[in-house]
């Protein structure tokens, strides 16, 4: 498994809510910040969309153009002078001073609110800034998906929901796939698997956290020496190999502690430690709470 898959399958991407909206006339809607990723797909007309903690930086998205927004209350406009006004129930509206609506200005969009959990999603999440416009190609994979997802929006058949999760997982892989292709600020993991003196070694680490992986072995995956493969991941990754190792480990260790009831031994060895001890001092020394406070601390707040 690729790393994208399995940074998304641990996240458990799922879509939360789905929508497609007809706009008349002068508006302005105001989108709560709710799941952890908006996905907004402009089917029709000319808008701006922007986020409330940086107003001024209106991005412009026209028929086809699709927007993916990280979790924090934004805006949609035609106008954005108009007075901001929730995300209409009904999949019509109209502003206030609407007229004849064949002679209006009208705007139709989708949209979906993209549900992650788990710290995860964090490092795929920070990659993105807070609006991506992205405008997928006739003929691409990710507009025929995207317009087969919107045709479906108001389709009732049995099994509809998991039909539409299902098209919005696809819709969400092929576009990330496409703005980090474009991108500068791509992930430092994802520029990574293009590179093939570090990919073996990074598939191995999230295929395998359990291994006992040394920098010898690693750099042995791609048939490096071990400082040059050393050199050269520090280099990409922004941190030394078994730093990477060690972080990853983690990551999944607070996942099993917040989501299962496994003990702290079988986790402790999940993650590729030889002893629950070594495990909590190593857990305790990276947030401040042994294991099992932290386990309890996280499922009080939930």
């Amino acid at each position: 498994m690729d790393v994208l898959s399995d940074l998304l399958q641990r996240s458990r991407a799922r879509g939360a809510a789905f929508s497609r909206t007809t706009m008349y006339g002068d508006w302005c809607v105001r989108f709560p910040a709710g799941g952890t990723l908006a996905v907004h797909s402009i089917i029709e007309g000319d808008l701006r969309a922007w986020t409330v903690d940086d107003p001024k930086h209106r991005v412009r998205a026209v028929d086809g153009d699709l927007l993916l927004l990280r979790s924090t209350p934004h805006l949609m406009a035609s106008d954005p002078d108009a007075p901001p006004q929730p995300l209409p129930r009904s999949d019509v509206s109209r502003s206030a001073s609407a007229g004849d609506s064949k002679s209006e200005q009208r705007a139709q969009f989708f949209c979906g609110a993209y549900v992650f959990e788990g710290d995860l999603s964090r490092s795929l999440l920070a990659s993105l800034p807070p609006i991506a416009r992205l405008r997928p190609r006739a003929g691409s994979a990710l507009r025929s998906t995207l317009d087969l997802l919107v045709g479906q929006v108001d389709v009732t058949d049995a099994g509809q929901q998991v039909l539409l999760d299902r098209l919005l997982d696809a819709v969400l892989v092929l576009a990330l796939r496409d703005w980090f292709t474009a991108s500068t600020a791509a992930p430092a993991w994802l520029r990574a698997l293009d590179d093939p003196a570090l990919a073996p070694a990074l598939q191995a680490i999230h295929a395998q956290p359990e291994q006992a992986w040394t920098v010898s072995s690693l750099a042995g995956l791609s048939h490096q020496s071990r400082s040059g493969f050393a050199r050269r991941f520090t280099e990409v990754l922004g941190v030394p190999p078994l730093q990477y190792v060690a972080d990853w480990r983690m990551a999944l260790a607070k996942e099993a502690l917040r989501d299962t009831d496994d003990s702290i031994g079988t986790i402790a060895t999940s993650v590729g430690y030889g002893s629950e001890y070594s495990f909590a001092a190593a857990f305790k020394r990276l947030t401040g709470q042994a294991p099992g406070r932290w386990r309890t601390a996280q499922r009080n707040a939930a």
